[in-house]
């Protein structure tokens, strides 16, 4: 038995240089919460998750601090299903948002992952299946910019090619049908042969006008479309998208359990699900979901999040591409994360130490630490 004895949480939060806004949200800071739990014997383990806003954030630290951790302390850290089950019957226990409990699970589900990979001494993905050793990767991009002209989207592509990557989840959603296809046609010119385009809504369009963006763009070789249509009615009418325009539909990231994925698949909702592990109660359930989902042919991706995505991403046969954002835009990711895999010919080398396989610039922790 090695009984847990101490966790850490930490809130982090940089400043961007700009706003990097989608089509119904506004992101001016990334913002992010470092997990670690200690146990009587062995390494210590250490995750970094979390893309969202400070209030979301100071919300979760509140939970893992005041009610997760007195649910963990002396139980043994190998137990991690035994641990998820009992941190899960919390959100059983109110009517609050539970957003804030479920990535605080997230949180610690991670940590307690990284210590069972060093415990073991093997990489996550590998202790995971270990589907690939090198995997695609993409960005993020194509975020609204006030000053830019489509051409400047096209050279934003440019940027990404350049910088090793074999493409973009670009945003659409946010401005009319017609002035996002020409967005849509200049990023993928700007790619140029083989670049890989996905277009991503962040649920910013009603089903109509989602059929027209897509009618309008119908001859662009586009990997998917994410998240076409808003949120009330979204499992159903991205079915209706799917089957009017022929598309494949990308959806899971804005869902928090896996019976909320089972049923995107069985609506016939989507052809790929990018569940966020640290949206959706951790690695523990993103696993789950990607062994169900292949029984049913459905692809996996993951939201963001490239340390941890990178890792269930490479370790299932199912999986797609990793992602990660503009230096700009992740300043985690690209200054803080240390020991990363190399990054070219549009992928990524995953990192062959245990666990997540990198370290965090401790400097760099402190410099953003959120006092609180």
């Amino acid at each position: 038995m090695n009984k847990i004895t101490r966790v850490e949480a930490i809130h982090i939060c940089v400043k961007l240089p700009r706003d990097f806004g989608g089509s119904i949200y506004s992101v001016p800071e990334k913002s992010a919460i470092v997990t670690r739990v200690h146990a009587e014997h062995g390494p210590v383990g250490e995750a970094i998750n979390g893309e969202g806003a400070r209030a979301i954030h100071a919300a979760t630290l509140k939970v893992i601090r005041e009610e997760l951790m007195p649910r963990l302390i002396g139980k043994d850290a190998t137990n991690i299903e035994a641990l998820w089950r009992d941190m899960w019957a919390l959100t059983h226990t109110s009517n609050r948002d539970r957003r804030p409990e479920i990535r605080a699970i997230a949180c610690l589900d991670s940590a307690l992952w990284d210590m069972k990979g060093k415990a073991a001494n093997m990489p996550l993905y590998k202790l995971w299946g270990g589907a690939a050793d090198r995997i695609p990767i993409l960005a993020i991009g194509g975020q609204y910019h006030p000053d830019y002209a489509p051409a400047d989207y096209g050279r934003e592509m440019e940027f990404y090619r350049s910088f090793g990557l074999a493409g973009c989840k670009f945003k659409v959603g946010g401005r009319s049908p017609a002035e996002d296809a020409e967005r849509t046609r200049a990023a993928l010119a700007g790619g140029g042969e083989g670049f890989v385009l996905c277009v991503d809504a962040n649920r910013g369009w009603d089903r109509e006008t989602a059929i027209d963006y897509a009618r309008r763009v119908r001859d662009l070789p586009l990997r998917w479309f994410e998240e076409p249509c808003h949120w009330h009615d979204d499992k159903r009418d991205m079915a209706r998208v799917r089957a009017a325009t022929g598309m494949a539909i990308a959806a899971g990231q804005s869902e928090m359990t896996a019976q909320a994925c089972r049923d995107l698949i069985l609506e016939g909702a989507i052809d790929i699900c990018n569940l966020d592990a640290s949206w959706g109660g951790g690695p523990t359930v993103w696993l789950r979901v990607a062994r169900m989902a292949q029984a049913f042919g459905i692809e996996m991706a993951h939201h963001g999040e490239p340390v941890v995505g990178s890792h269930l991403i490479a370790a299932v046969a199912n999986g797609t591409y990793m992602e990660t954002h503009h230096p700009e835009r992740d300043p985690v990711f690209h200054r803080m994360v240390l020991g990363r895999g190399k990054i070219a010919d549009g992928h990524y080398e995953m990192p062959t130490a245990p666990g997540w396989g990198v370290e965090l610039d401790a400097d760099m922790i402190e410099r953003y630490r959120v006092s609180e």
